[in-house]
């Protein structure tokens, strides 16, 4: 069967072409990413897959592609970070209709926009935080879309999607901007297969699903080392229920603090998994033990194989897992992008 050519910008650890690759449909010309641990990464678990380090913010996507000699590229895919917006015109005063106009150009988003000015793929995925849309009012949002819309000759959608409808134990949602050149009309976006309520018998995965094995592995397989959790914390993990948050009413004084994040929520065996983030060398707590998941019970939940190893200390693997698009959601991304280019006018 024809395969597909295929790059992955702002890549992270490649979460999101994994699940391309998985296909076996799919070719990667490059993945770029400016995180040296996710050099690393690449470097220990696919040095075949051609991984550039590269500042995507400094570049010239016209010059950067020339220079490597790709002209064009069937899919392009990438999770650029939100972040260094500035806005352009005067400021909307509090009494004026007039709203605040963002200068996408030099955002990094802008910077994935214009790789696909350059690189005209036939068919385009971002993925980012499910708050974009919503970011100051919806304005930047709105901004960014008028960015999108401004490249001639795509039909650009944008869904925000939970990937725990499509195979993931975890409740994750992102947005996704998505985009092609096709004459194709499509469902514009992976059709769910997994259910809370279990329609056709696929219920949504769950945590135990994904973890419960590895109780009793701690230290013997790679990334799977607790916290070492100091005895104040493990004394207040022991008061919080499967599935429930820290009970701050009915702590006694030398276990109270201030604040309780998603640190302090323990997750249920039988339920998808709070949503993976990085933070500070810590994810929520395990169902059963007192401590909170390994680096690879997150990798599992973010559905990970197991054969992946995460490198760096215990926050750049942290980093890695959390800020990665779970490779099972883009594998369901990829089967649908394959539905519209084996069809394509």
């Amino acid at each position: 069967m024809k395969k597909y050519s295929l790059i992955d910008v702002f890549s992270g650890i490649g979460g999101f072409h994994s699940g391309f690759l998985n296909t076996g449909r799919f070719e990667l010309l490059m993945a770029a990413d400016f995180n040296k641990d996710c050099e690393s990464f690449h470097k220990e678990n696919h040095p075949e897959l051609p991984f550039e380090k590269v500042d995507l913010s400094l570049i010239d996507e016209q010059k950067y592609w020339d220079e490597k000699g790709i002209k064009e590229v069937d899919v392009l895919i990438g999770g650029p970070p939100c972040q260094g917006f500035s806005t352009i015109g005067n400021r909307a005063s509090s009494n004026s209709n007039k709203r605040e106009k963002y200068d996408i150009r030099n955002n990094l988003i802008g910077h994935f926009i214009n790789h696909v000015r350059v690189l005209r793929p036939k068919y385009f995925i971002m993925e980012n935080v499910r708050g974009l849309t919503t970011y100051r009012k919806g304005n930047f949002f709105e901004d960014v879309m008028e960015e999108f819309n401004s490249i001639p000759g795509y039909k650009i959608s944008h869904k925000i999607l939970n990937a725990a409808d499509y195979g993931v134990p975890q409740i994750r949602y992102r947005t996704f901007v998505f985009g092609h050149r096709t004459l194709l009309e499509e469902n514009p976006y992976p059709e769910q297969t997994h259910f809370e309520n279990g329609i056709n018998g696929h219920k949504h995965k769950t945590v135990g699903q994904a973890i419960n094995d590895l109780v009793g592995k701690e230290n013997k397989i790679p990334n799977h080392a607790p916290l070492k959790h100091g005895e104040i914390n493990i004394a207040r993990y022991k008061l919080i229920p499967e599935g429930e948050r820290m009970p701050e009413d009915k702590l006694p004084p030398e276990l109270y603090r201030k604040n309780f994040g998603n640190t302090f929520k323990r997750l249920h065996r039988e339920k998808p998994s709070l949503t993976m983030v990085p933070g500070h060398n810590a994810f929520p707590i395990h169902p059963t033990e007192n401590r909170s998941l390994t680096v690879r019970e997150a990798a599992r939940i973010q559905t990970f194989p197991d054969d992946y190893i995460f490198t760096g200390n215990r926050q750049a693997q942290c980093i890695q897992v959390g800020n990665a698009v779970p490779p099972v959601l883009a594998e369901n991304w990829a089967n649908h992008v394959l539905k519209i280019l084996d069809n394509y006018e």
